[in-house]
């Protein structure tokens, strides 16, 4: 059996993302390393140490957690602008949120008279800090500034890749159809021009590249043009069981990922069998998943062999891989069910129904 692993991919943006509690949870623990850092370089020791401890990790979280407030914020209200703009407009939340932390940190304290900061006026200690914290910032920001730069660009060569593999399933997926046409056309003129209409629809879907992920009803009715053409060439010989539930037709999917399964079942399995064969269509959704199975009778030994050179296989692998990072799996193998062995292929993909999936460079892992 042949498994292809995917890598998880990353959303980027240059605004870091604080709206999630990961992102929180990983910033926490960040400034709270930072406290143990900063209590580690004084002078105190015993209960003194602990105390300061508890003090600066009280008043680094703060302004870590109201930093990451105000930036969730800016990220999901800021308009368009330029990337310098944006990276001041995010230094200057964070030197606020630091001056606006120490102002009310030296308040309390001298309100309450804590003797925890000194008293000769709150600007010797809200100026330090907001001075450390902008040399930070930058550093932060200039590191994010990085990140996104590089991101961007791998995204941009994964756009070139995907788009790559998807004018390369083309030629495959329609010379098989017009092979098709060809062995139909010396038996059944008279139905001919019905499966050239067919051909049309199917040029038309595969050469449309306005959408990467698409319902799958849609890929259904993808699969259904090509299996009339099939049913026409081979007769009675094809049977097609479609076990595809209504709640499972809005999941979204790569364009042209179903419809190249469909298309070896019937090349290598059904089309090759001395009696009918059945072709098991089975779509299911399984928790956070959406599973699909395709499955085909395996032909005897003896029977003829039609060449493949697993292009159709490797390419759907390979583009789930960009689209779904390690969430995706393409599975094939042999199996055995009541009525005898069988080749299955199945498709693993997050159920979702919207088609906003993020996109990186992977590698494919074979095992």
């Amino acid at each position: 059996m042949k498994r292809f692993e995917v890598s998880t991919a990353s959303q980027t943006s240059l605004i870091p993302e604080f709206c999630r509690a990961p992102a929180l949870l990983t910033l926490a623990y960040v400034m709270e390393l930072m406290a143990v850092v900063l209590t580690l370089a004084g002078n105190a020791s015993g209960q003194a140490a602990l105390l300061q401890l508890l003090l600066l990790s009280l008043y680094l979280q703060w302004i870590g957690l109201c930093s990451a407030g105000a930036l969730c914020a800016v990220r999901r209200w800021m308009p368009p602008v330029r990337d310098g703009l944006v990276f001041f407009t995010c230094w200057s939340v964070i030197v606020l949120v630091t001056l606006v932390v120490s102002f009310g940190a030296w308040f309390i304290d001298s309100q309450f008279t804590l003797g925890y900061l000194p008293f000769d006026g709150p600007w010797p200690f809200v100026f330090r800090n907001v001075v450390i914290a902008g040399i930070v910032a930058v550093l932060l920001l200039r590191y994010l500034w990085e990140r996104h730069q590089w991101q961007e660009e791998s995204r941009a060569e994964a756009d070139g890749r995907y788009l790559a593999l998807q004018a390369r399933i083309r030629p495959h997926f329609l010379f098989n159809a017009l092979n098709s046409l060809v062995e139909l056309i010396p038996t059944k003129p008279d139905v001919a021009e019905e499966m050239v209409i067919d051909l049309a629809d199917l040029f038309r879907v595969s050469l449309d590249s306005r959408q990467r992920l698409i319902p799958l009803r849609e890929e259904i009715e993808i699969v259904k043009i090509y299996m009339r053409i099939e049913e026409i060439r081979l007769g009675d010989k094809l049977l097609v069981n479609w076990e595809v539930p209504e709640n499972v037709l809005d999941a979204q999917v790569p364009r042209l990922t179903v419809q190249p399964l469909v298309e070896n079942g019937v090349l290598h399995g059904v089309s090759r069998l001395r009696a009918r064969g059945m072709l098991h269509v089975i779509a299911r959704r399984e928790g956070e998943f959406l599973i699909v199975d395709v499955e085909n009778p395996i032909p005897p030994e003896d029977s003829p062999k039609r060449a493949g050179t697993g292009t159709a296989i490797s390419n759907i692998a390979q583009r789930i891989k960009l689209i779904y990072g390690d969430r995706a799996k393409l599975i094939l193998g042999a199996d055995r069910d009541e009525f005898g062995p069988l080749f299955r292929a199945r498709l693993r993909l997050p159920f979702v129904v919207h088609s906003g999936g993020e996109i990186n460079t992977p590698i494919v892992q074979e095992e």
